[in-house]
């Protein structure tokens, strides 16, 4: 048996980092590769229909487990989701992305294995590695920001004609600049992309020092 087993992390991810068909599938393909050299890597992430047994059974190449979570959205779900964002003050892509499942999938990891870090990829991912502040001893919190999240909405709002669609796009980056600067403060660790993206949320009001 080894007496030291290497560092175990726990890798969350809102898509299935495998096929590589977008760019942030790239990046959490490659991230998690990287990890895996030298680490044991259980993933937990969401899954769509779309998703095959194949690209699991791919990534079990590198992975010590993997975990699933369905993912399903509708335009009626958004349109829930849309309601609760209003009532609770949260951005929407947050409360979308919300899911019992998920939660309840986090926590029993969590509570059943030791793990050295949790790495969350990208910022809708955040809620669930905080959910790690319940353990003792708490694991390292890792966040991977592919974007400045809170630029998104607000670029798109610029070039939004529509004055509903505007407003709407204007609230989202206003709470995602609010979201963004006190999430990247829990994480003991914010990986960038850019050096862009890092000064823009490290100028956020109340951001940490990144």
């Amino acid at each position: 048996m080894n007496a030291n087993p290497a560092p175990h992390i726990l890798f969350l991810s809102q898509v299935l980092p495998y096929p590589l068909d977008a760019g942030p599938k790239v990046r959490s393909y490659y991230v998690l590769r990287h990890l895996a050299r030298r680490h044991r890597v259980t993933l937990l992430t969401f899954v769509r229909a779309s998703d095959r047994a194949e690209d699991i059974a791919h990534l079990r190449r590198w992975c010590h487990a993997i975990h699933t979570v369905p993912m399903r959205r509708s335009p009626l779900r958004d349109g829930l989701f849309l309601l609760r964002s209003v009532l609770a003050g949260q951005p929407f892509i947050i409360v979308r992305d919300e899911m019992a499942a998920m939660v309840a999938a986090a926590r029993r990891l969590l509570h059943a294995e030791t793990f050295d870090a949790v790495h969350a990829d990208q910022l809708w991912m955040a809620q669930y590695a905080l959910l790690a502040e319940e353990v003792s001893p708490r694991p390292r919190l890792i966040l991977d920001q592919h974007n400045a999240v809170h630029l998104i909405p607000r670029r798109m709002a610029d070039g939004e004609t529509n004055p509903l669609k505007r407003a709407i796009l204007a609230r989202e980056a206003r709470l995602l600049r609010r979201y963004e600067a006190a999430v990247c403060r829990r994480f003991d660790r914010v990986v960038w992309v850019t050096e862009e993206d890092r000064r823009a949320v490290a100028a956020l009001p109340d951001a940490p020092p990144l």
